[in-house]
């Protein structure tokens, strides 16, 4: 059933086994999982039906760091929740993820890959991609595709699934949830509290509101967050406020290890070989099935990096010129009365690229194209998705200006560090090798435009992690293997923020497939009581 939390104009005071707060990927999946075990469940969702700019403003935070986005726009808060935007790109984590990686502080999840390998097979189903794997050598046979790196022992291919059109979860799967008369989904409920017994260690009853007035509360045996990556924390900082860092705190790791993935344009390929230029896509049905590269498990370790989600764009003179990039750093430091680094190379590139200098200028001033060569292929750029190491020192804290609920702001704490970067720069020389190894053409690294590369040129996947992450126990994290709140006794996270590492590439079908972990370790508990 459906209820609106809007509506009701008096106390409610409701009862169920399982609570789920959060009706977005990871709770729409643990209902629909658990509505199959004679359970009372009750959702709570802070959004309604559609987009509202009201509630959708409780996702502000009161400061995001520079170059890190304020979430306002990238979480929604609406039943589905960010799934209703999300562009359905599917693609599982890789077995090193999980691993403790001596070069990379933090590393190191408490369970392993196989752990979550058996249900990627029913994420994917769930994601609308299906259940028939990843394997990039039946990919590449069924479908007729070729990869330019078939013969490399450093770059691999990555299949990338994506239902067409996207999944919205709660679309897809709300109408059966609505009609079991074991699912209760209340819309317009916001969590604003709970109350926590010191002695069981049991969240004994939660409160949720639609407009701050009118104060509802629940009483559960289970309670799960399920309200993404910035949320689930900022929650539990508020709890902990109350309860003295009782609730997965006793280390001070809530909010921190908050990781995205950062999105860079790094290099250019110039090539007159046609291989880049294929197309390495395909629809099947209902899906497209694309090619991707990444780094292979071997280089990972020989080279001590970081993995990265590598694609090749078609680019013209315009996109690949060098000059632009060197005349807007030279007119930026030259501004502030200095030179910037690699002073001679920008000097360089502005003489040589000239005309697509004054292509920039023409068409920023006047609006007017000018140099009809300015739209030739010239090669093609390289986007990398990064992986983000774990670092204590990125988080997710809580400010001092409320929203209209009365509760605190968060304040996001968020920088690359240089680790990553010089990584990053490794992993890419390694590619360029791979391309004059095979023929393919010269890839050109951008590092003289690190400058702006990394501050507002970067972009993100907006892809909240870490937040809450999954520890062998509560010095090192905030939930266990099954992901129970350190310190209680029934109160549980699901979504992106358990993640230990964030892996390299989109998290939806890792969240789902935890999902599915979690409901299973659910139903098997109250099994056995």
């Amino acid at each position: 059933m459906l209820i609106d939390g809007a509506s009701a104009r008096d106390r409610m005071r409701l009862k169920a086994d399982i609570c789920i707060i959060g009706a977005g990927v990871a709770g729409i999946t643990l209902a629909n999982e658990l509505k199959a075990h004679s359970l009372k469940v009750v959702v709570l969702e802070s959004g309604g039906d559609s987009y509202d700019e009201k509630i959708q403003e409780l996702n502000e935070a009161e400061k995001a760091d520079g170059l890190h986005p304020d979430p306002l726009y990238s979480r929604l808060r609406v039943l589905g929740g960010t799934s209703n935007h999300w562009l359905n790109n599917a693609i599982p984590f890789s077995k090193i993820d999980f691993e403790k990686r001596a070069w990379i502080e933090n590393s190191g999840w408490p369970i392993s890959y196989g752990d979550v390998e058996k249900y990627y097979p029913k994420a994917g189903e769930y994601c609308g991609v299906d259940a028939d794997g990843y394997d990039p050598e039946y990919w590449l046979k069924r479908l007729g595709l070729e990869s330019p790196f078939s013969r490399s022992g450093i770059i691999q291919t990555k299949i990338a699934k994506a239902a067409r059109p996207p999944t919205r979860f709660f679309q897809k799967y709300g109408p059966d949830l609505e009609r079991s008369d074991r699912i209760d989904i209340y819309k317009h409920a916001s969590l604003v509290d709970v109350v926590f017994d010191k002695k069981t260690k049991q969240i004994r009853e939660a409160s949720f509101t639609s407009d701050g007035k009118i104060v509802h509360s629940i009483v559960a045996d289970t309670f799960i967050l399920c309200m993404g990556g910035i949320e689930n924390a900022r929650m539990l900082l508020h709890f902990n406020m109350k309860y003295e860092n009782a609730l997965g705190n006793q280390h001070d790791n809530v909010g921190r290890y908050f990781m995205d993935h950062p999105t860079v344009r790094p290099a250019s390929v110039f090539t007159t070989s046609p291989e880049l230029a294929k197309d390495r896509s395909a629809s099947l049905g209902e899906r497209n099935i694309g090619l991707n590269f990444e780094y292979s498990e071997g280089t990972l370790r020989d080279h001590k990096i970081t993995n990265a989600k590598l694609f090749f764009f078609n680019s013209n003179n315009y996109d690949l010129s060098d000059g632009i990039s060197s005349f807007h750093i030279l007119k930026d430091n030259l501004i502030k009365g200095e030179l910037p680094d690699d002073a001679f190379t920008h000097l360089s590139n502005l003489i040589f690229d000239i005309d697509m200098v004054a292509e920039a200028i023409s068409r920023k001033s006047f609006n007017k194209r000018i140099f009809p060569h300015a739209e030739d292929l010239a090669g093609f750029g390289v986007h990398v998705m990064m992986e983000q190491t774990p670092s204590r020192n990125n988080r997710v804290k809580l400010g001092q200006a409320k929203d209209r609920l009365g509760l605190r702001k968060v304040l996001i704490d968020w920088t690359l560090e240089q680790r990553d970067i010089d990584m990053m720069w490794s992993g890419l020389l390694l590619l360029g090798k791979e391309f004059g190894l095979h023929s393919l053409g010269r890839l050109r690294l951008l590092k003289e435009q690190s400058e702006r590369m990394f501050a507002d040129q970067m972009g993100f996947g907006h892809h909240h992690m870490g937040t809450t992450r999954m520890a062998a126990d509560e010095r090192t994290g905030v939930v266990d293997r099954n992901q129970l709140v350190f310190g209680t006794a029934n109160l549980y996270v699901a979504g992106s923020s358990v993640f230990t590492t964030g892996s390299h590439v989109p998290p939806t079908l890792t969240i789902v497939a935890l999902s599915l972990r979690l409901a299973d370790h659910l139903a098997m508990k109250r099994a056995k009581r």
